[in-house]
């Protein structure tokens, strides 16, 4: 995913604030950005003594060109608010999702939640916009900060609230009962995938929608395997895991056994498997090490935190990507390496089915079964996936015997995913809903909307 330079603020900013602070202006113009026309009569009656504006603010306005003000003051916004300083795949996902709406003209006003002062990137003052805009999206999981998000960003609510989208992630087919205090704070949930959604339906009765975000590389600098450490003359397989994200889930021990399965010490193929922060999970490493010694030198473990521009260069390197996940909210590696058209192997199941089918990939034949042991933040009894280990062997395989099979099915996936996971696609998608809520509310003439709203059967934007 792109990280988007930031914007200035937004040109209209000194009266969207001011209608959002002062009720008589609500009063007397319920519903001003609607249209040009409609914020022409608010810009109008301001320049009127009833407003009560200061010299200073009345000023301000008689120095603007009013026609371009009333445009700007039209313009559809939306106010996200999440964790944008915390490096993270969070971060990322929001980032993308205010980046797919930009570039479809929507107007974004952005507010950072902290989280962690040692970490956070020192950037909190580019992210200190207010709540503009009549809708908010809360990109912040329920647990632990969703009902403190206005608190800890230091964000005053606006006094007629918004209308409340939560965007969350999570990779199971059930989702936490402990997220009820959070459902009851929003008016509707978005998530990225089909998998997600379904599960928040099957728990909640908050209306939910699916909007994955737009999923694009940045530009990369271009690197051999070699400058990675990796033997020459070698086919390899990679896989991306972050040790925080729950190893069993990630199930890099069941890829190993397939891998072993699939290929001799004597052939010229070899599995990498990159993660990060192995030194805070010292037991799992040292028994991630130890079933990779097994393999005689055929698989390499990559420990350390990479740069985005590394991490895209690693997967460029390799020749195969693959994933023998447990479940995945999304399963975003296998998107970068898909549209770096790469031949991608991955699990039959949860999030990545959005994007992944029998023309662009080779999906792992699995099984479900239910967790039996306590695996945090996962509970007891809750299922997820089982990789078939020697299916996925078959299919490494077909990858390092047939190249051509394998070029031509990275082309697809790479074609498939440029033209549904671009920004632009991406954003016209949440734009359309967007509208939908846009539009009831300004039928109601500014009064609240804090029932379920219909998609709108069209847009500016399609």
């Amino acid at each position: 995913m792109v990280l988007l330079p930031m914007q200035p603020a937004v040109p209209a900013e000194p009266d969207l604030l001011g209608w959002n602070s002062r009720l008589h202006w609500q009063q007397q113009h319920p519903d001003p950005f609607a249209s040009p026309a409609a914020a022409q009569a608010l810009l109008g009656w301001l320049a009127g003594p009833a407003a009560g504006l200061t010299e200073a603010e009345w000023a301000w306005l008689a120095a603007q060109a009013q026609a371009p003000l009333a445009e700007a003051l039209a313009v559809p916004g939306l106010t996200v608010i999440g964790h944008l300083c915390y490096p993270s795949g969070l971060r990322t996902s929001t980032l993308s999702v205010v980046q797919g709406l930009r570039e479809v003209g929507y107007e974004v006003a952005l507010r950072n939640v902290p989280v962690d002062t040692d970490h956070d990137l020192p950037q909190h003052a580019a992210f200190a916009g207010f709540e503009l805009h009549d809708t908010t999206l809360l990109h912040i999981q329920p647990e632990p900060f969703f009902g403190q998000a206005f608190a800890k960003s230091g964000l005053q609510p606006r006094r007629k609230r918004t209308h409340r989208i939560g965007y969350w992630y999570w990779e199971l087919d059930s989702v936490p009962a402990a997220w009820a205090g959070a459902v009851e704070q929003t008016d509707e949930l978005w998530t990225a995938t089909r998998f997600v959604g379904d599960a928040l339906r099957s728990r909640f009765d908050v209306p939910v929608f699916e909007f994955m975000p737009g999923v694009e590389l940045p530009a990369f600098t271009r690197r051999s395997t070699a400058q990675f450490g990796i033997p020459p003359g070698q086919f390899t397989f990679l896989f991306a895991f972050h040790m925080m994200s729950i190893m069993e889930r990630k199930n890099p021990l069941g890829l190993i056994r397939a891998f072993r399965q699939a290929f001799a010490a004597t052939e010229p193929v070899m599995l990498i498997l990159k993660t990060s922060f192995g030194e805070k999970h010292p037991a799992l490493i040292a028994e991630l090490h130890a079933a990779a010694a097994e393999a005689g030198g055929k698989i390499m473990i990559i420990d350390r935190v990479f740069t985005m521009d590394e991490t895209i260069s690693l997967m460029d390197a390799c020749d195969s990507y693959i994933s023998l996940h447990r479940s995945e909210g999304l399963g975003l590696t296998m998107a970068e390496a898909m549209l770096l058209a790469k031949p991608v192997i991955g699990t039959r199941y949860s999030g990545n089915l959005d994007f992944m089918n029998d023309d662009n990939s080779l999906l792992v034949d699995h099984s479900l079964i239910e967790i039996s042991k306590p695996t945090p933040p996962y509970d007891v009894g809750t299922r997820w996936a089982n990789p078939s280990e020697a299916h996925a062997a078959q299919l490494m395989r077909r990858v390092w015997e047939n190249r051509d099979f394998a070029a031509a099915l990275g082309a697809r996936a790479q074609a498939d995913l440029r033209a549904t996971l671009s920004m632009e696609a991406a954003g016209r998608r949440m734009a359309e809903r967007l509208e939908a809520i846009r539009g009831l509310r300004a039928s109601r003439a500014g009064n609240a909307a804090s029932s379920p709203m219909p998609r709108a059967s069209r847009s500016r934007f399609g």
